[in-house]
């Protein structure tokens, strides 16, 4: 369709303003990359060189191998896999029965702290990589202590003691009290006893990886190379019976896989074992095999005799008096150790070790402990100390005579 005459005259003023427009804009780029250029010449500052390579790796495209993407607790977030390996949440906060239009930013809340965060430089992906030769599939994978939280946790209780059915007659379960007040839970595990036609349901934590409801167990949260399966088979989940996401609630009743892992861990918290409480203690007694924790060192030591007030003497036998040529007997009125168990023949108590230097084959200095001049290391050490401070089975001790 043909233009107006004003229209005409309009455009054909208007080409110059473009022209102009156009030209400064190119002027203008073309000053910048000067500018740049400039700015990234090479010069004699240390950090020339490194600039320079930063650049450049850039303008290839290299792909940021991510050592430093945390930056607090905060900021490692979005990279933590959580509800199913490799996923940062996502993949099941979509399945959140959310209305977008009355709750916009609810589940977009920037200040929510993992209790537990894994430093920078100190994570391991989730996902299968492949080895340097071509078709092994032989990294090993780690699973994270709270990969599926439990949003609502409650795990009180006795649990039930069943025995199977039969032909004759149905199974029949004891569970709890009398009057059930104690029973809090809304997980079970069945556990067969041996030897018998029973079995238990016990009350479980459904958390995965930290819980006790599935299995195998992961130790440490590691797989081994060998042992890794598709990232998508964690937890291990017979396929007519998968389900996901995990654990199973109502569209209703689900919460941001966050959120629960937040409440899931301020719950456990809150339930942590103390050195008091029944179900947190073990009667020891002399003769028991028990470790000692002695600050930051755990020893391996045996109860010899239990005193009133929750104290027992223990014995421990120092590391260097297993390769010593010769040892001496240390009462327990010498006053040794676990970090003085040197018997000093004048003072006739135990004095502290020393720390000797020597070169190893490599040249390198080595320090090895070794008692002073003029004593001997002791057989074994003799120490009272309080009950609590000790440990069987993973409980802490409660002295007990017999």
């Amino acid at each position: 369709m043909a233009l107006p005459l004003c229209g005409r005259w309009r455009s054909l003023a208007l080409a110059p303003i473009a022209f102009l427009v156009l030209a400064a804009a190119n002027a203008h780029a073309a000053s910048a990359s000067v500018a740049a250029a400039r700015f990234l010449r090479p010069r004699t500052e240390p950090d020339a060189k490194r600039k320079i390579a930063l650049v450049v790796r850039k303008s290839l495209k290299s792909k940021d191998p991510g050592y430093w993407r945390n930056s607090g607790v905060r900021g490692g977030i979005p990279d933590e896999e959580m509800g199913a390996l490799g996923d940062s949440g996502a993949a099941a906060d979509a399945k959140l029965a959310v209305n977008p239009f009355a709750a916009k930013g609810a589940y977009k809340f920037p200040f929510l702290d993992n209790l537990e965060p894994i430093a920078p430089m100190d994570r391991l992906h989730a996902a299968v990589g492949t080895d340097s030769e071509a078709g092994h599939y032989m990294n090993p994978i780690y699973v994270p202590k709270y990969l599926n939280p439990e949003a609502f946790p409650n795990v009180h209780g006795s649990g039930c003691n069943c025995t199977m059915a039969t032909a004759e007659k149905p199974s029949v379960c004891t569970c709890g009290d009398d009057d059930h007040s104690k029973d809090h839970y809304t997980w079970l595990k069945d556990t067969p006893v041996p030897g018998t036609n029973n079995y238990t349901l016990e009350p479980a934590d459904i958390t995965y990886r930290h819980g006790n409801y599935w299995s195998p167990e992961i130790r440490g949260g590691l797989v081994a190379p060998a042992d890794t399966m598709d990232p998508k088979r964690y937890p291990n989940q017979a396929r007519g019976d998968h389900i996901w996401p995990l654990p199973v609630s109502s569209s209703k009743d689900r919460i941001g896989v966050r959120f629960a892992r937040y409440i899931d861990q301020v719950q456990d918290r809150s339930e942590e074992c103390d050195t008091i409480s029944k179900k947190c203690t073990v009667p020891c007694k002399p003769g028991d095999e028990v470790v000692a924790s002695a600050g930051n060192v755990d020893l391996d030591a045996k109860i010899l005799k239990a005193f009133v007030g929750n104290a027992v003497e223990i014995e421990i036998i120092p590391k260097s008096a297993l390769n010593a040529k010769e040892t001496v007997e240390c009462p327990l009125k010498a006053g040794c150790s676990s970090f003085r168990y040197c018997m000093s023949a004048e003072l006739k108590h135990c004095v502290h070790i020393k720390d000797k230097e020597t070169t190893n084959w490599a040249g390198m200095k080595t320090i090895h402990h070794v008692c002073p001049q003029g004593s001997q290391v002791c057989k074994s050490v003799k120490q009272v100390m309080m009950a609590n401070l000790l440990k069987k089975g993973g409980k802490a001790c409660k002295a007990s005579a017999r």
